[in-house]
């Protein structure tokens, strides 16, 4: 099915960038977590590679989806539920990402909280990427991002529709001073 696996672009900009820690809002069954593991453990062993996923997991559990993330040797941690509820408290103590993929809530609500909470976790060389930026809430939020913090790049995947893609104005912007290692017990690897 078009609407979940994997997504090329998020591939590509792992290898070009050399991401190893990468966060994924709404992880389904786990295809894109193990393709992006797999796409920045061509640049750093698997176990050097971290991984952190929010989702509700309804339809495939936390088991399913740790037992594969298992399988590719990284680090990772998953966070069950509302990501209105679990990544407020997440991102207190969880390290700045090389790569954020949004594709949780499509509601102007649900995408605000996760990009306020997913943008603090930036520094200043993150790609953050927000799948469906054509549905009407989530493109509300796209276009009330600062244009002097961020750039914005909406662009049409294929099978896909718009998928916006945000960095920092200026690349060194944004450095933040926090943990290189998350608070809290680490699953797999």
């Amino acid at each position: 099915m078009p609407w979940y696996g994997s997504h090329p672009y998020l591939n590509e900009y792992i290898l070009e960038h050399r991401c190893r820690k990468v966060m994924e809002i709404g992880v389904y069954n786990g295809d894109n977590a193990v393709n992006m593991i797999e796409a920045a453990a061509q640049n750093f062993r698997s176990y050097e590679v971290e991984y952190y996923g929010f989702d509700f997991f309804s339809h495939h559990s936390t088991r399913h989806v740790g037992r594969r993330l298992e399988e590719t040797g990284c680090r990772y941690r998953l966070f069950e539920g509302n990501t209105m509820d679990t990544l407020p408290e997440a991102a207190k103590t969880l390290p700045p990402m090389d790569l954020i993929f949004i594709d949780g809530g499509k509601s102007y609500a649900e995408a605000s909280s996760d990009w306020r909470y997913s943008s603090q976790l930036m520094h200043g060389l993150t790609g953050a990427f927000v799948h469906n930026a054509d549905f009407p809430g989530v493109r509300r939020m796209v276009e009330g991002i600062s244009r002097d913090e961020f750039m914005v790049h909406v662009f049409r995947a294929q099978s896909e529709g718009s998928v916006a893609r945000i960095t920092y104005a200026t690349r060194s912007a944004g450095a933040h001073t926090r943990r290189s290692t998350p608070q809290g017990s680490w699953t797999g690897a």
